[in-house]
């Protein structure tokens, strides 16, 4: 598990956001260790569907390894890039839930991603915004720079039609936002 990721106490997160059994849900962005992937499988069951996205092959075929090696069959990897419009296979209005953690920071343009995650997400659907606190002193953490604070994110969310719901205090290290499609 990577420095960052043990920061983030996912299956706490996934349950102050209220994932549940049979929910739909796609981690763009998903990362080498899963780390949110795992427990959300776990907590959608049988019923639910999680995708890990990621551009990175080599992520996929590291968290493929551990889902098979787990026999979890309600997780699916996928290629796909978030920063362009229908650059993720899932189709239309599909997903109850999108996260995207550790990842704003690199993001080029969030009004794309911003419309890729509406393209997939139901009417009701939400999404999940974990990232660096631009002040956090961590040597996990992306240069200072390129942080973006909550309140920068928010506003270009809610330009897209996307509004908050719930601020969640994730830890000293990181800010966390639930938003819905307004």
């Amino acid at each position: 598990m990577s420095e960052a990721s043990a920061l983030l106490d996912a299956k706490k997160i996934l349950n102050d956001i209220h994932l549940k059994s049979g929910d739909k849900v796609a981690d763009f962005g998903a990362g080498r260790t899963g780390h949110f992937v795992f427990p959300a499988a776990q907590i959608v069951g049988d019923e639910g569907t999680v995708y890990a996205v990621d551009l990175v092959k080599e992520v996929l075929e590291m968290i493929d390894g551990r889902r098979k090696l787990f026999g979890i069959l309600n997780l699916h990897t996928l290629w796909g890039d978030f920063e362009r419009e229908g650059g993720v296979r899932i189709a239309e209005h599909s997903l109850d839930w999108v996260f995207v953690v550790n990842n704003v920071w690199c993001v080029k343009d969030i009004g794309v991603l911003a419309h890729e995650i509406k393209r997939v997400l139901k009417p009701e659907g939400k999404i999940l915004v974990v990232d660096w606190l631009r002040d956090a002193q961590n040597p996990a953490a992306p240069p200072k720079e390129q942080r973006m604070e909550a309140m920068q994110v928010e506003a270009r969310f809610l330009k897209e039609g996307i509004t908050k719901e719930l601020d969640l205090y994730i830890n000293s290290t990181h800010w966390g936002i639930v938003f819905n499609q307004g």
